[in-house]
């Protein structure tokens, strides 16, 4: 059965960014670049990397077989796919005499842009649910409004793509506006995962992770801001 709400939400993830790339040009490339010439290596990585993960935890005997791996629908794993893409940007940013962190830099705001479209579209596929609501949508199947969380966290993704690319701007360690992007994305799933529905009592898998690639990620950005400082202050 084609899943066309899933390709729809994959082409948007692209195209936004494509077309925002016009007014945020790509500037760690030899010569003028689209988003997605510079994108789908990282992205096809992140997303090979995401599934085999996503299929070792839940059923290890589908790893090698085609049919079930191919399966993107099932379960993709989202942060070693996210750290995959990331690796994979970094090597190839190498590979061209660029430094990583500032090619990674360079393409965070326009992949968390895209990210912020992916998750918008949840109107496409299953719907955008969420906690009851008198005011929210109804999605496909269910007589109960509810508030569409998807759209809410589409919508403080993208604001947060804004953000990074001021900091791209205004910080000069790359590092720090790397790991504020993820501190930023980790943080709005985490909290956001709270009020999506799933089964049983306890924190889904996916959930767990985003908890602590947030925690992490602001840890780092907060040591890294601190040494700064420090060495500023001993200067």
């Amino acid at each position: 059965m084609n899943d066309y709400g899933l390709l729809f939400s994959m082409l948007v993830a692209f195209a936004i960014p494509g077309l925002v790339a016009r007014r945020w040009p790509l500037q760690t490339f030899e010569h003028p670049t689209g988003f997605l010439d510079a994108a789908l290596m990282p992205a096809m990585a992140g997303l090979a990397v995401g599934r085999v993960a996503a299929i070792t935890l839940d059923d290890p005997r589908s790893v090698g077989r085609l049919a079930d791996m191919l399966v993107i629908r099932s379960g993709v794993e989202f942060w070693p796919g996210v750290i995959a893409a990331l690796g994979v940007a970094a090597w190839s940013a190498r590979r061209a005499g660029t430094a990583p962190m500032a090619r990674l830099v360079d393409i965070a705001p326009l992949a968390i842009l895209g990210y912020a479209g992916y998750e918008a579209t949840c109107l496409f596929r299953d719907g955008c649910y969420g906690p009851h609501s008198g005011f929210g949508l109804r999605p496909d199947g269910l007589q109960a409004r509810m508030l569409p969380v998807g759209l809410l966290i589409a919508v403080i993704i993208a604001a947060g793509a804004v953000a990074v690319k001021q900091m791209e701007q205004r910080v000069s360690l790359p590092m720090v506006v790397v790991a504020a992007g993820i501190a930023m994305v980790s943080t709005v799933r985490a909290v956001g995962s709270f009020w999506l529905p799933k089964v049983g009592d306890g924190l889904t898998r996916q959930h767990i992770s985003s908890i602590i690639v947030s925690v992490g990620s602001i840890s780092l950005v907060v040591a890294l801001l601190g040494s700064r400082r420090a060495r500023q202050v001993a200067t």
